[in-house]
């Protein structure tokens, strides 16, 4: 049977496949490899795994025109990528655009084909950097906003592995306020909150959607 590898990555619902030839996990892993494996259950790890996993790292930045049209500027960042012959990134068509490739280290060729990113020979070690536009702020009721992010998650064939998510979003404050986000745990030294910024950084396992609800601020009616 081919392997088929599995990234789907944050900000769209849609996924990313590669197949390429089998291989075997070496004996002495198959034990803990299988240990490892999660059926999609969300769980957050309270420590970190031993070894370094797929560090996902988004940057978002929610401008004043993000409040009328949905459209956000995007930084997005993988390292520790899993070392696979092939490797497709795909987004949604509709949510996605101007996709330009930043940095790419340890993989052999990378190229941007409409909505895609397509990697050919990802060695360990591997990282890619991005920018982009995304479609990912919607309106919530007449006063809020919500962003929605996800499904965020390390699948490889019907199992799912810890993952590191690094998520920063800076929104104006002039325009907007940040209420809660969601399913993100907010009472961890990972959570911070500052002027203009939200952050979140930590590790998890199994499927992730995250939601962060933003209020605009009403005009100061002058005398």
């Amino acid at each position: 049977m081919p392997l088929i590898c599995l990234l789907l990555l944050s900000l769209f619902p849609w996924f990313a496949a590669a197949e390429e030839d089998p291989f075997e996990f070496p004996d002495e892993d198959l034990e803990s490899t299988i240990e490892a494996v999660n059926e999609g259950d969300l769980e957050f790890l309270l420590t970190p795994p031993a070894e370094s996993v797929h560090h996902h790292i988004n940057r978002i930045r929610i401008s004043e025109g993000s409040l009328h049209d949905g459209w956000a500027e995007l930084q997005q960042c993988h390292r520790h990528l899993d070392a696979v012959p092939h490797l497709e990134i795909v987004y949604h068509p509709q949510r996605i655009r101007h996709i330009k490739l930043l940095r790419a280290e340890n993989i052999g060729s990378s190229r941007v084909i409409d909505s895609r990113i397509e990697l050919r020979d990802v060695r360990q070690g591997a990282s890619l950097c991005l920018q982009a536009e995304s479609q990912s702020l919607h309106r919530s009721g007449p006063h809020g906003y919500q962003l929605r992010n996800g499904p965020y998650m390390r699948r490889f064939l019907d199992g799912y592995y810890p993952m590191q998510l690094t998520l920063q979003v800076d929104f104006p404050t002039d325009k907007i306020r940040f209420i809660t986000m969601r399913p993100l745990p907010l009472d961890t030294g990972h959570a911070r909150l500052r002027d203009g910024r939200v952050y979140w950084n930590g590790w998890f396992q199994g499927k992730l959607f995250t939601e962060m609800d933003f209020q605009r601020l009403e005009p100061v009616n002058k005398p």
